[in-house]
């Protein structure tokens, strides 16, 4: 009765311990939306804007690399056409505009074009290579304006790629193409002139 006992315990702290290391390994990473930087223009209120994202990439994989022979595939949380709703609304919002869902007087399409980070791996060392590319797309009464934004990002390590050293390089690229769409002002410019 004794050794049946250790066996179960045995058992069961084994189990724990296993499903401890699949929790902490999560192919899903989370990433954050820096804070829009704007000033406020009062004079940007009467534009009322309609934000929709669109995900044009061929698969919602954000990356993929081997690990002991087998393939590990990534993906995003929030999805990545919410990261990117989510931070054109604040930054137009931060700017002074006013946000709808529906009907406007201008419609700001943002469309996903990649973002991806693409893993070399050799015996001794890894490449970690992100891309992230994004359209803006402005349509109002009086016509129509797009702008694209890239951004890239490279880091190299030694051994092996891991969950966390891919998500800091694409984090990277995501932050710095973001931060181009805040620093921008031709967006808002399109607005104004071809919601009126």
């Amino acid at each position: 009765m004794k050794f049946s006992k250790k066996i179960l315990l045995a058992t069961t702290t084994l189990a724990a311990a296993l499903l401890a290391g699949c929790a902490n390994q999560s192919n899903t990473l989370t990433f954050a939306t820096p804070s829009p930087t704007a000033s406020f223009n009062t004079a940007n209120q009467a534009a009322v804007v309609n934000v929709i994202s669109q995900d044009l990439r061929n698969s919602r994989e954000i990356s993929s690399y081997t690990k002991n022979g087998e393939v590990i595939r990534l993906t995003a949380s929030p999805e990545v056409a919410q990261m990117f709703q989510q931070a054109v609304q604040q930054d137009l919002n931060s700017k002074g505009f006013t946000i709808v869902q529906g009907a406007a007087n201008a419609n700001v399409q943002v469309n996903i074009k990649k973002f991806y980070a693409t893993v070399d791996q050799g015996n001794l060392r890894y490449k970690v290579n992100a891309e992230v590319g994004v359209e803006v797309a402005v349509q109002g009464v009086r016509g129509q304006f797009a702008k694209n934004f890239n951004a890239t990002r490279g880091y190299e390590g030694a051994f092996g790629a891991d969950n966390d050293e891919i998500k800091r390089v694409l984090s990277l690229a995501y932050e710095d193409a973001i931060r181009s769409i805040y620093n921008d002002n031709e967006i808002a410019n399109a607005i104004n002139q071809l919601s009126k």
